[in-house]
């Protein structure tokens, strides 16, 4: 049998993280996993378009 493994990178540190054990949060319907709960937060707490060096798009839900 083939193991299945979910792996993605952090959104803010760029760490690959696996899926099943990583810290998440949701942001327009779609999870990000994180690698420390001091990502998570920082991903939280900064507001979507404002880091510079991220994606198109952002990576950032920031809180309303």
């Amino acid at each position: 049998m083939k193991e299945s493994k979910s792996v993605t990178k952090d959104p803010v540190c760029g760490m690959t993280v696996d899926e099943t054990t990583a810290l998440s949060a949701e942001c327009d319907g779609k999870t990000f996993y994180f690698c420390s709960d001091q990502c998570r937060q920082k991903f939280l707490s900064t507001p979507a378009g404002a880091k510079s060096g991220t994606k198109s798009g952002g990576c950032c839900c920031g809180k309303k």
